[in-house]
């Protein structure tokens, strides 16, 4: 069977058979080709489908670059120029093309005007001017409309909204307490001391609202010795020396969900944008979708409010950390500890509605009016607290005082190259350094939270809190047949030494 060139508008047409239930062999015979051809279009349908918005559908083939390692390089350099807001013309991306190839070893290669097209068409890019996330935003919304109609419903189909999910960064100054604000407005926070004083949280939940993944909290210290002791943190933690989300972290981090799904034979697609770090990994359960570029202020769910309302319910915890520290007259000092502990907390708060909606808002439910998120309530108890034990600050303005935080790898020309030929890695493992804010005691033992138990339903008891006291009295009768045998197990080792 002789080889057949395939228009775009062809190979959407194949896609859209093979997702209505054509079989391979159907399709075969309609189009006057081989199987493995029609296999070869099902498995780059996302690449095809991304490329009909950009070129004639009469175009032919839609090519494989022949210096790979250059492609991916330059597209690792774009998408990381673009994550930074910094806006990237033709030229400039001619340049940038003939700088990496040198440093690839091809003194050969000239980029042209008709290769940067073929980049640009590969990788769904279109150029515009670009004054800041939303105002590129604004120059793309035919490309979010004709996505959100023409290439969304293809990619969706076969999943239910169960089964459909949509991850983010966010990054957290997780000491911050209003008095100090002033110390961290405006910065991004791309290293240095400060650092130290934030984490990144990649959040993850499906469209329906039904289902949270636990957070990976990303930290600077590996080791903190507020760790010791705790086995079990209720998050995903890890560390590099940037507390920031990296390629090996993002590969990790799916490939241990992916196992997940393995066991229970479940299939799921993951919505993620394009940011540097966010590589393209191989999964078999997970199938990853990557929206267009540009688009993350009003496509992204996760960012139509959900990063919001877990960054309101923690900043409310803080301050209520803060009021009862003041109260003990003590310092609040807060280590990564009570950050995950509170990050947890938060993110349990968040409704499944609140999530939904967050979806329908971004449009990828279907067109629908802007709901009311009931969870953004959390701002007005913010704003009532606050006042307490600050002044200088209104609840908006604490709660998105770190939403521009870089939360992503950068990384200079030197190591995108190394990456691409696979001759190095970033280091995850930097060493921590000494810091006695994240000092921390002996967790407390049994004795120590039977007391604390005693005094909580003392105070239910005064209180007339009935429906707390029951909840508190099986614990503590947990607590008090613990006790017993750790009694019982002590004297048995006094016994035994005799």
């Amino acid at each position: 069977m002789s080889r057949r060139a395939f228009s775009l508008d062809e190979k959407r047409c194949i896609i859209k058979k093979i997702q209505s239930g054509t079989k391979n062999i159907a399709l075969c015979k309609e189009f006057g080709t081989s199987s493995s051809t029609i296999s070869t279009i099902w498995r780059n349908r996302d690449k095809i489908l991304l490329s009909t918005q950009h070129v004639s559908n009469a175009n032919k083939r839609f090519r494989e670059p022949k210096n790979k390692n250059l492609d991916e390089a330059l597209y690792v350099w774009f998408k990381q120029q673009r994550a930074l807001k910094i806006p990237v013309s033709g030229p400039i991306l001619q340049e940038k093309a003939n700088n990496l190839a040198r440093m690839l070893g091809l003194p050969d290669f000239n980029c042209t005007v008709s290769w940067i097209q073929r980049f640009r068409t590969r990788h769904g890019i279109v150029f515009g001017k670009i004054t800041g996330e939303s105002a590129s935003v604004n120059l793309d919304l035919l490309v979010c409309d004709d996505w959100l109609e023409n290439i969304w419903p293809s990619i969706r189909v076969g999943y239910a909204d169960a089964d459909i999910f949509n991850g983010d960064e966010a990054g957290i100054f997780y000491r911050l307490t209003p008095d100090k604000t002033l110390r961290f407005k405006g910065e991004t926070c791309s290293g240095g001391k400060l650092s130290q004083e934030r984490l990144t949280v990649l959040v993850i939940a499906n469209m329906s609202g039904t289902e949270k993944r636990p957070l990976l909290v990303i930290g600077k210290s590996k080791n903190s010795r507020c760790f010791k002791n705790f086995r079990h943190l209720l998050v995903n933690y890890v560390s590099n020396d940037k507390a920031w989300m990296t390629s090996s972290v993002f590969e990790t981090a799916l490939s241990a969900w992916d196992a997940e799904l393995r066991r229970q034979k479940r299939k799921i697609l993951l919505l993620v944008d394009n940011c540097p770090s966010h590589s393209e990994v191989t999964l078999e359960y997970i199938r990853l979708v990557f929206l267009p570029p540009n688009t993350t202020s009003v496509m992204q769910p996760m960012d139509q409010g959900v990063v919001k309302c877990l960054k309101g319910h923690y900043r409310k915890l803080l301050v209520l950390r803060m009021i009862a520290d003041m109260e003990l007259k003590k310092e609040t000092v807060i280590n990564i500890l009570d950050a995950i502990l509170m990050l947890h907390q938060s993110w349990t708060e968040i409704s499944s509605s609140t999530i939904a909606n967050c979806f329908r808002n971004s449009g990828l439910c279907g067109k629908a009016p802007t709901p009311a998120l009931a969870d953004f309530e959390i701002a007005d108890e913010l704003a009532t607290i606050l006042p307490l034990v600050s002044t200088s600050i209104s609840g908006n303005e604490y709660s998105a005082i770190d939403d521009k935080i870089i939360t992503a790898e950068i990384l200079s020309d030197e190591e995108i190259v190394a990456d691409v030929q696979k001759k190095g890695e970033i280091n995850e493992n930097a060493e921590d350094e000494a810091d006695d804010e994240d000092a921390f005691g002996s967790p407390p033992t049994v004795a120590e939270a039977r007391s604390a138990l005693t005094t909580l339903l003392q105070y239910c008891i005064v209180n007339e809190e009935i429906s707390n006291f029951e909840s508190l009295k099986t614990l503590k009768l947990k607590l008090d047949e613990k006790l017993v045998q750790n009694k019982n197990l002590s004297t048995l080792d006094k016994f035994l030494k005799l």
